[in-house]
């Protein structure tokens, strides 16, 4: 018998723990921009490092799914919902400090507050990742970018956590940044926090950069209905809007969720959207390009627990079917 046989097990190991929060059965949906998915087992927020240090610990030594859950503005959680350990960084880390021209934050530190922060302190260079609807450890994790600036672009070291407890400290170059991806997206370490490169600028000016592209931004998503913005990574050289849209798929739909009719890369839920429905849009979508244009789409969501390898089969059924 494992501890997700005997929750309890898993249940007093992270109540011995000081500096967390558990909570049993938590709904996932209210915690996703998506407003999609089942209960976590056990939610906790997580308030200081030892404590991040246990909880990674305890869940490696009982053997239990762990999975860290940001502002969930890129996540699709499954419609079960998620077994083992589910955990928000709070407490601390939503800490920051400025020394000079560089900026340490804490990975649950919204990329929205210290981009405003460092605008009043005359400091530039986070402008056009600001209206990114994310921690700086979920951008650093996937090296968020927006307007041609990428996190990697300012980005001096990230100090992650291990699944095993270690810590380590990476440079921009070992984090290996990519295209919406680095080293850690395939990996279960936590990145506690960040240091970041800025440079001396002029307060207004930051600011009312803030301001314009953040309308630029919005304008030019869908609004009303939750989403989770971009559903798939742009191809080199294209967009998968362009592509989807060509595809004739602006407005299908399955169930309560829909290929946005304003912009193709956006799934909304129209109000009781389940995740297989989206799953099934996503499906639609990457077929249909494929066929047309011979380009694979890889999913800039995050897929949650049971839905990566959902999608993996997915995909690999439909490799050889074609062959």
């Amino acid at each position: 018998m494992n501890s997700l046989d005997d929750p309890t097990v898993l249940l007093e190991a992270l109540e011995s723990v000081s500096g967390l929060e558990v909570e049993v059965d938590a709904s996932l949906a209210g915690h996703s921009t998506f407003r999609i998915g089942g209960p976590a087992q056990f939610l906790v927020r997580v308030h200081e490092d030892t404590a991040l240090e246990a909880l990674l610990s305890v869940t490696d030594r009982l053997g239990v799914p762990f999975e860290l859950l940001g502002l969930g503005s890129n996540v699709l959680f499954p419609d079960e919902g998620l077994p083992g350990v589910v955990a928000r960084l709070v407490g601390r880390f939503v800490d920051f400090e400025f020394q000079g021209d560089r900026v340490t934050a804490g990975g649950g530190v919204t990329l929205a507050k210290l981009a405003r922060s460092a605008s009043e302190k005359g400091l530039e260079g986070l402008e056009a990742l600001s209206g990114i609807p994310s921690t700086v450890g979920g951008a650093v994790r996937m090296n968020a970018g927006s307007y041609g600036v990428e996190i990697k672009d300012v980005l001096v070291e990230a100090i992650v956590l291990e699944r095993d407890g270690r810590r380590r400290r990476y440079g921009v170059e070992d984090l290996q940044p990519s295209y919406r991806s680095t080293v850690l997206r395939g990996s279960q370490g936590v990145v506690a926090r960040a240091t970041f490169q800025l440079r001396e600028g002029n307060a207004e000016k930051a600011a009312a950069k803030i301001e314009e592209l953040n309308r630029r931004r919005w304008a030019a998503l869908p609004s009303g209905s939750p989403n989770v913005g971009s559903i798939f990574r742009n191809p080199e050289g294209d967009y998968a809007g362009r592509l989807i849209e060509a595809c004739n798929l602006k407005g299908a739909a399955r169930g309560d969720a829909q290929i946005s009719p304003k912009h193709a890369n956006v799934i909304v839920n129209n109000g009781g959207a389940r995740a297989s429905e989206v799953m099934d849009l996503m499906l639609v979508a990457r077929r249909a390009v494929s066929d047309r244009f011979g380009v694979e789409l890889v999913p800039e969501v995050e897929l949650m627990g049971s839905l990566r390898e959902r999608w993996r089969k997915a995909v690999d059924l439909e490799v050889e079917g074609r062959g």
